[in-house]
């Protein structure tokens, strides 16, 4: 029975990043993909290649979900991304405990930079509060474990695995904190906790240059992996295996980045 995972996530024009990539990454690993749309994002090729975001009606994301879960009468796994503000955060909050979802991965795009009152900071701490306690498994790249974990720096490995711990003990099963190239140690780095296993998970490193989606992609294979019933360990080895693939095809346009390719990985 082929198995179905939903991404709760934004549009992200390009298809390199957001829920394109994380449909491409079902669809690779043989996982059928249902999406909620929860805002539109794309570039601005005019102002140094911004982001511009448009917030979905929190209506339309409700109906989204609805609608995926009524067509397939069963939903594998959830993987969530860029919610984006409180309103879309209470939302999903209220989705995630009407259904009940077995299997949810959070890849929890924070938004806020540092800890001055605002609208950025109300929606991590929304998402912080309604969104990470119904989470599975966590997927925060290195500043999002930093502020996650309440750190003041992450600049080590054990400072990494303290991070992990720290998330993990606030409730969340199992965290993959990622810390990529930015150890600088030749790898791609992450650390796998669960509570008892320690792990670090390491790649080569291919090149040091920001590819768009990469992220998406680990958290998206991860969820398609856990659908079809991998452990959440297997899972985080077999996706950072298809994001290497994902760098190592990545696509080259315009833009003073590249975005990941997922349609090599296995062939």
């Amino acid at each position: 029975m082929t198995k179905i995972a939903l991404a709760i996530a934004g549009s992200e024009a390009s298809g390199g990043a957001g829920a394109q990539t994380d449909l491409k990454t079902f669809a690779q690993l043989g996982v059928f993909g249902a999406t909620s749309l929860t805002c539109i994002v794309s570039f601005d090729p005019g102002n140094d290649w911004a982001h511009r975001f448009v917030p979905i009606d929190p209506q339309v994301i409700h109906d989204q979900i609805e609608a995926a879960v009524a067509v397939h009468g069963r939903i594998d796994a959830v993987k969530i991304g860029m919610l984006g503000t409180p309103t879309t955060i209470d939302v999903v909050a209220q989705a995630l405990e009407q259904y009940d979802f077995e299997q949810i991965v959070l890849d929890p795009v924070l938004i806020c930079k540092g800890q001055e009152p605002g609208a950025a900071l109300d929606t991590d701490n929304a998402l912080r509060a309604k969104i990470l306690p119904h989470a599975t498994v966590v997927t925060p790249n290195l500043f999002e474990t930093q502020v996650l974990s309440g750190m003041d720096e992450i600049t080590t490995v054990e400072q990494l695995k303290e991070g992990a711990r720290r998330i993990h003990d606030q409730g969340v099963p199992f965290v993959l904190a990622k810390a990529g190239t930015l150890f600088d140690t030749g790898t791609a780095l992450d650390v796998f906790y669960d509570g008892t296993t320690m792990e670090v998970l390491e790649v080569p490193a291919i090149g040091s240059e920001r590819v768009s989606g990469a992220g998406c992609t680990l958290a998206a294979a991860v969820t398609a992996e856990i659908a079809k019933g991998a452990a959440p360990l297997e899972a985080a080895r077999t996706a950072k295996q298809v994001v290497v693939s994902a760098i190592e095809h990545r696509m080259h346009g315009n833009a003073p980045f590249d975005c990941v390719y997922q349609g090599c990985y296995g062939r």
